[in-house]
């Protein structure tokens, strides 16, 4: 009886480190999963967010990009845009938060391939966005190229991935 008691008591003891390790060392697959669900809260904003608030979440947003990226975006219906900075796609995201009262984005499907040096991954998503004032839900897939260079993961590049619906 006391063998089982201590086997049950060593499974245990090994799913709580091995539980420790996944929330202290976690796959760089969930780190950038988890920055990527943290760009589409800080994209999206309500028509109460204030000036600070707007300031800061684009900071922030900012601060999930390296400082040289490129950004290529051409959704249907939309003036294609192609940024080669991280200033100029804040500065965008600013003007966006005044030319529209409020913006939902989220990223429902992502899938994640990480490079065999484990230094770069690129993530293939589907953008779901909806703007006020906009009767139409934008539906666009995306890739984004992250690269770890001895710090955070940060994203370095987007495109907008081209599909038989254009």
């Amino acid at each position: 009886m006391k063998l089982v008691v201590r086997l049950l008591l060593l499974v245990a003891l090994a799913a709580l480190g091995f539980w420790l390790w996944t929330i202290f060392f976690p796959s760089p697959q969930k780190v950038i999963h988890a920055r990527l669900v943290k760009l589409a809260e800080l994209a999206s904003f309500t028509q109460n967010e204030g000036n600070i608030a707007r300031v800061a979440n684009v900071e922030r947003m900012g601060a999930l990009f390296g400082t040289d990226i490129e950004v290529i975006i051409d959704i249907p219906g939309v003036e294609a845009h192609t940024f080669n900075r991280r200033d100029e796609l804040m500065q965008a995201a600013m003007q966006a938060r005044s030319a529209l009262s409020a913006l939902k984005a989220e990223f429902p499907d992502i899938h994640i391939t990480l490079a065999p040096d484990k230094q770069s991954a690129v993530a293939d998503v589907t953008l779901q966005a909806k703007a006020s004032g906009q009767g139409d839900l934008i539906i666009q897939e995306l890739k984004f190229t992250f690269n770890k260079q001895g710090g955070p993961w940060l994203i370095t590049r987007v495109e907008t991935v081209k599909t038989l619906r254009r």
